[in-house]
Formats: structure tokens, sequence, C-alpha cells
């Protein structure tokens, strides 16, 4: 009653070569996916050392500030040094 539909080859080709490109592309999409999530991470690590880091430097710089008064004396911060150098001949 019923015959099975027969399916021409290059369809089924096709059909085939779509499944595994999808494939691959979720792959690829998954793989990407998780490397940023680790890079969000890494970064987020990165900045909470650096806000620590910063914090601790602050707290210094006032014991520091604080510990000159007491003693009598003026705390004067470290400035950036800064040398021009000019190459004159060659």
């Amino acid at each position: 009653m019923f015959r099975a539909r027969v399916v021409p080859e290059n369809i089924r080709k096709k059909v085939d070569r779509d499944a595994k490109i999808l494939a691959s592309f979720t792959a690829k999409r998954v793989a990407a996916k998780k490397e940023r999530a680790e890079k969000r991470k890494a970064a987020a690590a990165n900045a909470a050392k650096y806000a620590q880091e910063y914090a601790a430097d602050d707290l210094a710089l006032i014991k520091k500030k604080r510990d000159a008064k007491a003693a009598g004396n003026i705390f004067v911060e470290a400035q950036p040094k800064l040398a021009f150098v000019i190459r004159t001949r060659g």
C-alpha cells in the first residue's frame, strides 16, 4: 500500500553536510562561551586584586603622613621622575 519515500541522493548529502556544519558551529559556540566566561572570571579576580593593592597603598600613605605628623615632621609624597633625552647626532 504505502511505499517508502525515495529521497534523492543530493538531498541526503545536503542534510548530512548541514548537520555536520551545525554540530561544528554549536561546538565552537560552546567552546567560545566557556572561554569568555573564564576570561571574565580572571578579569574580575585581577580587578579585585588590584583594588586591594590600591587600597593598601592608600592606607600606607595615610599611615606615613600620620606617623610623620606625630613625630613633628612633614611627609612629602614621592613625585614621578621624568627625564628628557635628546639625541643630537647620528
